[in-house]
């Protein structure tokens, strides 16, 4: 019964650790998405999509640190790399290159996203 007892804290405190991160890297990639779509339509529009990509920029290195707790190295490496390209061809004429970018991005945050939702091939 000793044993029992902090075995069960031990396992409350593991669901709510997991919980709270799920939740935080949910919340920092729907951020992120929100601002990729804002980056799209004003890159489509015409209009500086530099600034967006910035904010983006911004909102990823703010939230960095924190997620890398909970997430793989190398997929936040992928994520800077493609935010880094964004900047790049935002301000430039290469719509293709810029939307290959954007949509990789997407791609990533929403990998990002379904990696850390609980299903068979998580918890396996």
């Amino acid at each position: 019964m000793k044993r029992l007892i902090p075995a069960g804290i031990l396992l409350i405190l593991i669901i709510l650790a997991y919980f709270s991160s799920q939740s935080y890297i949910m919340d920092t990639c729907n951020d992120a998405r929100e601002l990729v779509e804002i980056c799209e339509k004003d890159y489509r529009d015409g209009k500086d999509a530099y600034q967006a990509a910035e904010k983006i920029e911004h909102l990823w290195e703010d939230n960095e640190k924190p997620l890398s707790f909970f997430v793989n190295h190398d997929r936040i490496d992928d994520i800077e790399l493609e935010l880094s390209s964004l900047l790049l061809y935002s301000r430039s004429d290469e719509e293709e290159l810029f939307y290959e970018h954007i949509e990789r991005l997407k791609m990533l945050l929403h990998q990002l996203k379904e990696d850390t939702k609980i299903n068979a091939h998580s918890v396996f």
